[in-house]
């Protein structure tokens, strides 16, 4: 469904809830672009904070859920996801340039938007064009308002307006740019790639949604025509054998904790299970003997 079409209510739901999380979970933001019912999201995780990426993740998807519930009047319990969130690693440096501008261009890729600054929804684009990577969103903090005793006494939500702040980083491969070179970059990819869209749509003659189309959509509607599903790509690679390369190397993973797993379940509690992987938990179990002339269950 159309949960996630562009509006500017929606803008400032997504980004506060990425600040959130973040704020909590430090994790490096590169790109995060929703189409009108997916997401693309680019990030890695901190030297020494490998583990935040989960519980990035899962924090900022939790509020995104309710958040956008509460838009709708769905209460705070429905599911706007299909399934689990997939999350394929970029390999190269050259392949996270390529997925950032994917990400950022895909609502014109698909023809709704002629422009990706037309976009009147959450987009990474604004940020990173303008050259500030910083992007400030606010919002309610229920959690103070409940403890607060808000519907209690009737207290106001805006008292409890917080604001939070969105910082992007450099994608490795233009890394090396000053802020201001790194937006130009960026505007050039973008536009590249605008026309290259805008030519093949009136070769095809096909026009734009547009904005205003766009900010109408029911969130409750669904395409008209379902895409093709491919296989999910196990990397992000900008070369054939660095994709090659890294299958095998992922096979290789697979097989050493099959083996780990078999050894552990004949008994071999301390073997050690690839870098990556975990070790199943060990459960204690307890017995007794019954008393004499006591029936055992099911007898």
């Amino acid at each position: 469904m159309f949960f996630l079409r562009p509006t500017p209510e929606l803008r400032n739901i997504i980004g506060a809830c990425l600040g959130r999380a973040q704020q909590k979970f430090p994790v490096k933001i590169y790109w995060v672009d929703p189409n009108v019912n997916h997401m693309h999201r680019g990030r890695e995780p901190f030297e020494g904070l490998e583990e935040n990426m989960s519980d990035f993740d899962q924090l900022f998807f939790s509020l995104l859920t309710r958040e956008v519930n509460r838009m709708l009047g769905r209460g705070g319990a429905g599911t706007i996801w299909a399934g689990r969130t997939n999350s394929e690693e970029c390999i190269d440096d050259k392949s996270a340039e390529q997925q950032l501008l994917y990400g950022v261009t895909n609502l014109v890729k698909d023809g709704l938007l002629d422009r990706v600054a037309h976009n009147k929804g959450f987009a990474t684009y604004h940020a990173i064009a303008s050259g500030d990577l910083y992007e400030r969103f606010e919002y309610i903090d229920r959690t103070a308002w409940n403890r607060a005793g808000g519907k209690r006494r009737n207290l106001p939500l805006s008292d409890f307006k917080k604001t939070v702040t969105v910082q992007y980083s450099k994608i490795p491969e233009w890394a090396h740019l000053t802020d201001s070179q790194y937006a130009t970059r960026f505007r050039k990819e973008v536009r590249a790639l605008e026309k290259k869209f805008r030519e093949a749509r009136e070769n095809e003659g096909k026009r734009v949604a547009g904005p205003v189309k766009l900010a109408k959509l029911d969130p409750w509607g669904r395409p008209n025509h379902r895409k093709e599903r491919t296989r999910q790509p196990l990397c992000h690679s900008s070369t054939p054998e660095g994709a090659a390369e890294y299958e095998e190397k992922w096979k290789a993973f697979l097989d050493k904790r099959a083996k780990a797993s078999q050894l552990f379940l004949e008994g071999n509690l301390y073997v050690e299970f690839p870098k990556g992987s975990f070790r199943p938990p060990l459960v204690t179990l307890r017995s007794f003997k019954p008393l004499p002339g006591t029936p055992l269950p099911g007898t």
